[in-house]
């Protein structure tokens, strides 16, 4: 049969009962504009987020690469430069290598050991750039303190109480932190007592300049890892690879450790994968609503069969074979479905855009949305619609008639 003569007939079969299958269609509209929404939206921030971690257009990314010792407490007490000027130099004139630099740390809390009455113990130690916190006596750590590099330091008066019966005979008292010696300026009061139920798992806490850390504890010298800038037109990771080896082979430290980087086009893959996962499983759970649909359409499907049985009759007896009867009918539910998948897609993308509109990034409308949600609908319809079509198809000529 001439397959214009099929869409014809498909055609005129849903606008016969216009109203019944648009109610019948309606499931499909709702289910694909859930579908649509939430794919276009979860695109969207999956787009947003990977493009946070990236830098903007005319950047050019970079890779770090960290060494790590097989000795932590000699990596902790060492001033030996970890990466020497023979290393950067070496892999500054790398294939794809724009530039090459030691980064260093970036301080807010550090460990420190201390002497207290006779015993060694370790304190955690806050280093401040501007005010300190308020104390209860003596004065707090303030700019002047940083700028100057003073040897000043804020303590917590149960660090300190069984060598001083009282905050203000503290003040002016020098304590050891990390093989320096700071003077005791001021004695803040805890929010926590130290007499607590978890005291005895609780570190003191102790304030002290940032610029005087960096210079008299010689750890602004000491960079762990290096930041290599890349050329365009090279991957980051390979460029990292060949430079790992490099260090691994030759490396100042090579001897004292091992070097690991981190690639962020891996970190951009996988979470990709992960934020794509989770948008399909969402609009896999509001597709749920495509099978309700899919069972008014089988039902749909049925109502018609049967009140076309005269006509399946008459169209076999005319020469029609059991396939084209069941093509018909399959042909119908696929076309309603699609119409349907259409409108939904629509409506998604009119939600989508209302939602951009509360949200701080764009619905992501692309290509695969589309074909996702019409390939869906079309699919709802032929799984759906065979069963009634395979029935009419199997419809005895002289039984009917």
């Amino acid at each position: 049969m001439n397959p214009i003569v099929f869409f014809k007939g498909a055609w005129n079969a849903l606008l016969k009962n216009k109203k019944r299958s648009f109610l019948t269609m309606i499931g499909i509209v709702i289910g694909i504009a859930a579908v649509s929404t939430i794919m276009s939206i979860g695109r969207g921030f999956e787009n947003y987020v990977l493009e946070s971690l990236n830098p903007d257009e005319g950047e050019l990314l970079t890779v770090n690469i960290q060494f790590q010792s097989d000795d932590p407490e000699w990596m902790f007490e060492t001033n030996e430069p970890l990466f020497s000027e023979m290393d950067l130099q070496t892999i500054r004139y790398m294939p794809g290598v724009n530039n090459v630099e030691v980064v260093g740390n970036d301080y807010e809390f550090v460990s420190l050991d201390t002497m207290i009455d006779g015993e060694e113990s370790y304190v955690d130690a806050t280093l401040t750039e501007e005010q300190g916190r308020p104390v209860l006596a003596g004065r707090a750590l303030d700019e002047i303190d940083n700028h100057r590099e003073n040897r000043v330091t804020v303590v917590p008066y149960s660090l300190v109480q069984d060598v001083y019966e009282s905050e203000d005979e503290a003040i002016g008292k020098g304590i050891s932190l990390g093989n320096q010696l700071y003077t005791i300026v001021g004695i803040y009061e805890e929010d926590i007592d130290a007499s607590g139920l978890f005291s005895e798992f609780m570190s003191e806490e102790v304030e002290i300049p940032l610029n005087s850390y960096k210079r008299y504890n010689d750890q602004d010298s000491i960079g762990n890892q290096i930041s290599i800038t890349v050329d365009r037109g090279y991957l980051p990771s390979e460029v990292a690879d060949e430079s790992t080896a490099f260090l691994e082979e030759n490396g100042t430290m090579r001897n004292m450790g091992t070097y690991e980087y981190f690639d962020m086009s891996a970190l951009d893959d996988g979470l990709s994968k992960v934020l794509r996962g989770i948008t399909l499983f969402i609009a896999s759970v509001a597709g749920i609503s495509l099978f309700i649909a899919g069972i008014g359409v089988m039902n749909m499907m049925y109502i018609s069969v049967s009140e076309r049985t005269k006509e399946i009759g008459i169209r076999r007896a005319l020469g029609a074979s059991q396939k084209n009867i069941r093509a018909q009918f399959v042909l119908e539910g696929v076309m309603m479905t699609s119409i349907g998948g259409v409108l939904g897609y629509l409506f998604g993308w009119l939600f989508s855009a209302i939602a951009t509109m509360f949200l701080p990034f764009t619905a992501g409308i692309d290509l695969f949305t589309i074909i996702t949600c019409i390939s869906v609908s079309a699919l709802v319809g032929l799984v759906f619609s065979y069963a009634p079509a395979n029935a009419a198809s199997k419809k005895e000529i002289i039984e009917i008639l």
